[in-house]
């Protein structure tokens, strides 16, 4: 079997994650995808994109997996048997990795499935999956939060993860910690806008700077909205990381 790479992260040739679950806790997690039916993001082999799956069901005794086919339908047809395929998933605030390998490609009433080696090794780490992608300087993305009396402040992300974000505001902008707010239309490249719940954990001036600092976690996220912010924060770490390579050579 293809052998793990740590989450979100694209690792040198040669270079082998550390297992970090047993074969049963391997299957639990399968078990419970397969239950839920949950969504899952895909890449094949060493390309950048990213397509939309689901696990139809395992058969844990021939060691196979059955994935949905492949949307957009051009990722479907870019899948061929002895390919690696890295399957992403989400797990309430934690992700999932795993790289296995297409065994079969079939067809049934007219859609696409795949046959998949069960994954030997899965990185399943809550401090990767909340990994913190910085955005300011790249995106400028703008933040609405509105309180319960319905009034909205509006500032600039400056990092986000699958946890929460933290964005700046004005000075007098007056988000105190604990507050429950709703996040209003978060627009990230690539996918629908997101609205959910945030609990603020901090909120501080930096007066020298004429700006208040906001951070908080997420509440009330979507599987749906779970699985796009996963993958819009694994290109996004992957351009970060690109950009620090461009500088530092």
């Amino acid at each position: 079997m293809a052998q793990m790479q740590t989450l979100a992260r694209e690792a040198p040739a040669g270079e082998v994650g550390q297992p970090m679950m047993t074969a049963d806790d391997i299957l639990a997690q399968l078990r419970d995808l397969e239950a839920r039916h949950a969504p899952l993001s895909v890449r094949l082999g060493n390309e950048q994109d990213f397509f939309n799956s689901r696990l139809l069901r395992m058969d844990p005794s021939h060691g196979w997996l059955f994935l949905e086919e492949l949307k957009p339908y051009q990722g479907h047809l870019r899948v061929a048997p002895g390919q690696p395929m890295h399957v992403y998933a989400v797990f309430g605030d934690m992700g999932a990795h795993f790289c296995t390998e297409v065994l079969h490609t079939g067809e049934h009433d007219g859609v696409a499935f795949y046959v998949l080696g069960l994954p030997e090794e899965m990185d399943s780490e809550q401090k990767r999956t909340h990994f913190r992608t910085p955005v300011e300087h790249s995106l400028g993305t703008k933040v609405t939060l509105t309180n319960r009396d319905g009034r909205q402040f509006s500032g600039r992300l400056v990092d986000v993860s699958l946890g929460g974000l933290s964005a700046h505001f004005d000075l007098d902008t007056p988000i105190n910690a604990r507050e429950l707010l709703d996040v209003k239309g978060l627009q990230l490249p690539g996918i629908p806008p997101i609205d959910c719940g945030l609990q603020v954990r901090f909120a501080r001036d930096e007066k020298d700077k004429g700006r208040r600092l906001v951070g908080g976690r997420f509440f009330d996220l979507t599987p749906e909205d779970e699985r796009h912010l996963l993958r819009t924060l694994l290109v996004l770490e992957r351009e970060e990381t690109h950009h620090h390579r461009r500088h530092d050579d």
